[in-house]
């Protein structure tokens, strides 16, 4: 069993997809199965835009696949014991000899039975290798939960684990004050700000373009927050979505700043003209999408963590306090779901459990008290 990925001469229609994932059995043969459901969920969908998610549906496959093939087992035969399946004895052994945790398996398991799912659609199968139940879920406490109609139940394939909520981290005010007064990286501490009072991810932070920089003397003097729209054209965004982030007034002129007197000198080391707004100390953009930064902020000896994904869950917990002490005339679940980039509210929600437990010191001004730490 090989995984390989394809270069751009992997064409259809004359468009190039470098970096779509293909199964090669144990004769190097290809797997007609998993290309077409690949195709049909990576591409032809439109909804796993993303090379690295690419290699998720690719790397699942390939672990499955290769389990099959290990232990001689037919994708398509699927009780070889008494009431234990292809798929059960799949997730036993990726928890037992891969030592794998419930979560990794059960993202697993979805994309796998997304294959089963398809294979029946394709004729390839008459039914699924797993059964239906009835489990409880947790329901939401928040904004909407007036419009959830389940009654806390969910209908999932008998063969899912049972996980953890995963633990949502953030910052506290005296945690983020300390972070900031410990940067010196010029670079980084900029990052970190724009981070903080937009929420955007690693590699949208990395290839934020230097032209959304605008001069603020241009902008409504009795705006507070310039309204930028993020164009998966000119930089990457999560599943090449588009959509809007409201950077302050205060904030947009130190990244002018930024650009005027350091890192014009940074792109001068670099030979060459630069699209990403922030550069590293040879004056080249962030490479693998921002994956550095992890690195640079285990480096500053914190005593609690951070990480830009834990910046990103700080701003929206934050931004939600605020708005709902202000008693905002809009809903601020939906104005928070839509700066981040949110496909639904449901997933925005998972901040509002830590709405209780934010102590009375924490940001009702979020962005102004960031602002005030550089005034």
């Amino acid at each position: 069993m090989e995984l390989i990925f394809a270069t751009e001469d992997f064409k259809l229609n004359a468009i190039s997809y470098p970096g779509f994932p293909i199964l090669l059995d144990q004769n190097m043969e290809f797997i007609e199965e998993t290309h077409q459901f690949l195709l049909h969920e990576c591409i032809k969908r439109g909804r796993v835009q993303s090379p690295r998610s690419w290699a998720v549906y690719g790397q699942s496959l390939y672990d499955y696949f290769g389990f099959l093939e290990g232990n001689r087992f037919d994708w398509r035969e699927f009780n070889y014991h008494r009431n234990h399946t292809i798929l059960a004895a799949y997730r036993d052994w990726s928890l037992g000899e891969l030592g794998l945790n419930a979560s990794t398996v059960n993202s697993r398991l979805r994309i796998i039975i997304r294959f089963y799912i398809f294979g029946v659609k394709q004729g390839w199968i008459d039914s699924l290798p797993y059964d239906m139940e009835t489990i409880r879920v947790r329901q939401s406490k928040g904004f909407l939960a007036h419009t959830d109609a389940s009654g806390g139940l969910k209908v999932s394939p008998d063969v899912m684990l049972k996980t953890q909520p995963t633990e949502i981290r953030v910052l506290s005010r005296q945690q983020v004050t300390v972070l900031l007064k410990r940067i010196k990286n010029p670079t980084l501490l900029l990052i970190t700000r724009l981070a903080l009072v937009t929420g955007m991810r690693k590699e949208e932070l990395a290839t934020f373009p230097v032209s959304y920089v605008i001069e603020t003397a241009q902008h409504e003097i009795f705006k507070e927050f310039v309204r930028v729209k993020l164009d998966p054209k000119t930089m990457k965004t999560k599943g090449g979505k588009g959509r809007g982030i409201d950077i302050p007034i205060r904030m947009m002129e130190d990244l002018r700043q930024y650009v005027i007197h350091r890192r014009s000198a940074l792109e001068i080391l670099s030979g060459q003209m630069q699209q990403s707004l922030f550069l590293n100390k040879q004056g080249q953009p962030w490479a693998d999408g921002g994956r550095g930064l992890n690195n640079l902020y285990r480096r500053l000896g914190l005593p609690f963590k951070v990480t830009p994904h834990i910046l990103r869950h700080t701003y929206a917990t934050h931004t939600l306090y605020g708005l709902r002490e202000r008693q905002s005339r809009f809903d601020p679940l939906l104005y928070v779901r839509d700066r981040l980039g949110h496909s639904s509210v449901s997933t925005t929600e998972k901040y509002l459990h830590l709405l209780s437990e934010v102590e009375d010191d924490l940001m009702t001004n979020y962005q102004r008290e960031i602002d005030a730490l550089f005034t």
